[in-house]
């Protein structure tokens, strides 16, 4: 174990869109000694979760789209989607986004998404 009671990494957040790393922080524990700086060390190179705003890849499409993320529904929990890893993005004026806007998300810098059960999609020729 490391003798070391402060404890330093190098972590980011991911697109809560595309899923691209991005927000690179750093972070140290506060409470020194060495269990926390242990704790700190082992999320070096760690994705520490879903960033409130989308990346700047995906927010250039936010005003004609809205990006639709393929989910697994038979894997995903409550409050966390099991995505496949497929993204598109719909032309705002889609008729299911006219019709139904409460399905629609949006980050905090303003970029539409929803997600799509992945058989569904391919039905409606979103997903391959």
């Amino acid at each position: 174990m490391s003798e070391n009671k402060i404890g330093v990494a190098l972590v980011h957040e991911i697109c809560p869109i595309c899923s691209k790393s991005m927000n690179e922080q750093i972070l140290m524990n506060s409470v020194l000694n060495k269990k926390y700086a242990k704790e700190i060390e082992n999320v070096h190179g760690k994705a520490i979760g879903y960033s409130k705003t989308a990346c700047e890849d995906c927010s250039k499409y936010k005003d004609e789209a809205v990006m639709c993320i393929a989910i697994d529904e038979a894997k995903s929990e409550p409050n966390n989607p099991y995505r496949t890893g497929q993204v598109v993005g719909i032309r705002k004026d889609f008729q299911l986004f006219v019709d139904k806007p409460e399905f629609i998300i949006k980050t905090e810098n303003g970029v539409p998404y929803c997600f799509v059960e992945e058989n569904v999609g391919k039905q409606i020729g979103f997903f391959k």
